[in-house]
């Protein structure tokens, strides 16, 4: 069987994205758990190893917060951190223009793009109401949560609520809904 690896611009935007507060302590918590970030990116990073370093991020950046809340941030700031790039910056402005009905379809298809073992299913339900199911969220559903989240919150959701039900500790699904 293949290794579940995420891929280096996964694990990159992730740290890109916290900007300042991925201090000397963070680095050092992140290498005890064997992501150094000081070294030459290796071209992947096992999934456990992720996973663990997710979980170290969260608690160190949100100790204040459950972990779930501390998950969705650290995913909302995956958006927030894409507009601090220039191809991110463009792509997130046409959100608006595409509408949370596209952009909902693009956010599911782009956890392919993220690592080798995440596979995600999208069941519309109606219009603005939506099921993704995942089948792996590296140890906390906040994580998908807050990236959903943010980008339909680009994309012009108004009232958006994205729910987590059937986390099992690996997969989980998210009920989405937007709208009147």
């Amino acid at each position: 069987m293949e290794e579940e690896i995420v891929y280096r611009h996964t694990v990159e935007g992730v740290f890109r994205s916290i900007g300042d507060r991925l201090t000397p302590e963070l680095r050092t918590k992140l290498k005890d758990v064997g992501l150094d970030l000081d070294a030459q990116s290796p071209h992947h990073t096992p999934r456990k190893t992720f996973a663990e370093a997710i979980r170290v991020t969260v608690e160190h950046l949100y100790p204040q917060l459950d972990m779930g809340e501390g998950y969705r941030r650290l995913g909302i700031g995956i958006i927030q951190g894409m507009e601090q790039t220039v191809l991110g910056k463009s792509l997130v402005s046409m959100w608006p223009i595409f509408g949370p009905e596209r952009v909902v379809v693009r956010i599911q298809e782009s956890f392919s793009t993220v690592n080798n073992y995440m596979r995600s299913e999208l069941l519309t339900q109606g219009p603005g109401h939506h099921i993704i199911r995942v089948n792996e969220c590296n140890g906390n559903p906040g994580y998908l949560r807050g990236l959903i989240e943010a980008g339909l919150a680009k994309a012009g959701a108004k009232n958006l609520r994205v729910e987590p039900f059937d986390f099992d500790g690996h997969a989980c699904s998210y009920r989405i809904r937007w709208g009147g």
